[in-house]
């Protein structure tokens, strides 16, 4: 049994096996599930096979075939293919049936860019996937169809917002660990005399009392700032 391609252009094909060139510009095709075909061609056109390829030629105006005397061209599929020159409209998602112009409008009005986000705001919802009959590719329009669409808007996703806490990303059960390994309980009890440090003390005792107890947690943050964080 011939190993499948996962149908990323990326993904290495095995020769001969799961790809063909287009007949009518030469290019490698795509594997594509019949059944996506089956649903995408228009009624009354033949497609009882169960392999066949889409061509990803922007200019060429084959979309699917299955060897050189079964072609469909773009009149014959009932939905504009997004990588074909002059697809319109120019869907995004097909599934929730958004287009490039949507997403282009809806990120600039949140900042975001990940599809559940976009979709969101622009359908109320997030649809059930059903690519595979719904995408000309058959698979998922997330990482395809939409990821074109934000690529060719130019569109970047926004910068990770930075805090300013010089304490973020270290949680206080780090900073225990920290201050123990270098000092030991003895002189933490000294520097800051709780009962936590000074009688059978551990990690978890102290975690529990200074999550309680801001003024002792403020006075171990600030130590542990001075001794550490600025020397990293």
């Amino acid at each position: 049994m011939s190993k499948k391609s996962c149908g990323n252009p990326c993904c290495g094909k095995s020769a001969g096996a799961d790809s063909l060139p287009c007949p009518v510009c030469g290019k490698a095709g795509e594997i594509v599930p019949g059944d996506t075909v089956r649903k995408l061609i228009k009624p009354g056109l033949p497609a009882a096979g169960d392999k066949y390829f889409i061509c990803r030629t922007p200019d060429c105006e084959a979309v699917y075939f299955s060897g050189a005397d079964l072609v469909y061209k773009q009149a014959d599929v009932s939905v504009p293919v997004y990588f074909k020159t002059g697809a319109m409209p120019l869907y995004a998602c097909y599934c929730a049936g958004v287009t490039k112009a949507q997403v282009l409008h809806a990120v600039k009005k949140t900042g975001a860019t990940r599809w559940s986000v976009i979709i969101k705001e622009i359908n109320g919802s997030v649809p059930k996937c059903n690519c595979a009959e719904t995408n000309p590719l058959g698979k998922c329009c997330s990482e395809n169809a939409y990821a074109a669409a934000i690529a060719e808007c130019a569109v970047k996703p926004a910068p990770a917002k930075t805090s300013s806490d010089p304490l973020h990303g270290i949680t206080l059960e780090t900073i225990i660990i920290q201050l123990v390994k270098r000092y030991g309980w003895g002189k933490m009890g000294q520097r800051i005399p709780i009962r936590c440090f000074q009688y059978d003390p551990t990690v978890k005792s102290s975690l529990t009392f200074l999550r309680n107890t801001p003024w002792a947690r403020k006075e171990v943050e600030d130590w542990f700032l001075r001794e550490f964080k600025g020397k990293h």
